[in-house]
């Protein structure tokens, strides 16, 4: 704790509070601990599926063995013929040599199992015994700033514009996570939308071969109301998209994607109907399809052109709100 100056004399610097101080050691040994934990568990973890891939071969190696040696001992051709050709004492010794090495093989990796997932238990239960360290150090360190800032230590104003900096970052980050979700929902409308359209188009095609063999000469009337209804779906798809688009497009700019590279929700929303229950002749209702379908396939190429943006802006921020976080920690552990 900080002592008072005496009568004429400058103020000294505060320093962290012991109980503090040592808090916030703890909680930072404790952190320590924890990843150096999970990295042995790591390798525990590896070290048995080595052993266990270790044992199945010696098990299969045991069991062959033990198979050619029943077939040496035991009646059969391969005995009679080891006995008269005179290598059956020489095979013997072979085959029992072998499958003495591989049960030993099996032991050992049988014990390297054993140790390893005996050791593997004992450092889950010591992880579970520490808890929730990550939650533990920020604790300790909220607990730092606040004292920090309360005794008008030299580290405040830097930390407070720390904090401020890391809160705008944070909204950040959540603007752009309102933004992969538009893009998601925008991808899922387009690729419904897809969909609805290929069943449409197969039923056009299906409708069309169907009606013209006996009138090839005449005219084809669309008349499947399953047809029209898929058209529905796929207009409704398409507007569903667009709402999402017009997010996309509204607030892409601030991430370093041009709208203009492609991604115009103005001109998606325009008329998806294609003027279809004016439009009854099967030529331009393939046709409409088709337009429909490029337009959904530009679409989906510049949502997924956001998605990178997106993704790449994310990385950017979240490396820039690491630096913070760093900058933050060293402050209040140098208190």
């Amino acid at each position: 704790m900080a002592q008072d100056a005496r009568p004429g004399e400058r103020s000294p610097t505060p320093s962290l509070d012991t109980e503090l101080g040592a808090q916030l050691d703890a909680a930072a040994g404790a952190v320590a601990e924890h990843r150096r934990l999970t990295e042995r568990l790591d390798v525990l973890r590896s070290a048995l599926a080595s052993a266990r891939a270790a044992r199945a071969d010696a098990e299969g190696a045991l069991a062959r063995a033990t198979a050619d040696l029943r077939r040496i001992t035991g009646p059969g051709p391969a005995a009679l013929l080891a006995a008269v050709r005179g290598r059956r004492p020489a095979l013997l010794a072979d085959l029992r040599a072998e499958e003495t090495a591989a049960a030993a093989r099996v032991a050992d990796a049988r014990r390297a199992i054993d140790d390893d997932e005996r050791e593997s238990e004992a450092v889950r239960a010591v992880l579970t015994g520490l808890g929730d360290v990550d939650g533990w150090y920020a604790g300790a360190l909220a607990a730092a700033e606040t004292w920090a800032v309360q005794t008008a230590s030299p580290a405040a104003p830097e930390l407070r514009r720390l904090g401020r900096s890391a809160q705008a970052l944070r909204r950040e980050l959540t603007g752009l996570d309102e933004l992969s979700a538009a893009a998601d929902r925008a991808a899922t409308a387009l690729t419904a939308a897809l969909g609805h359209l290929d069943d449409a188009w197969e039923r056009a095609q299906d409708e069309r071969r169907a009606r013209t063999k006996p009138f090839r000469r005449h005219t084809v009337i669309l008349t499947d109301e399953r047809k029209a209804d898929r058209m529905d779906q796929a207009v409704g798809q398409m507007h569903q998209a667009g709402e999402a688009l017009r997010v996309l497009a509204s607030r892409l700019d601030g991430i370093g994607l041009d709208r203009a590279a492609g991604l115009m929700a103005a001109d998606f929303l325009g008329p998806f109907d294609f003027l279809f229950d004016a439009a009854p002749l099967h030529r331009s209702f393939v046709d409409g399809i088709a337009g429909a379908g490029d337009r959904v396939h530009d679409a989906l190429d510049a949502v997924d052109r956001a998605r990178v943006a997106i993704a790449a802006s994310r990385v950017e921020v979240g490396g820039r709100l690491a630096d913070l976080d760093r900058r933050r920690e060293e402050l209040l552990r140098g208190l």
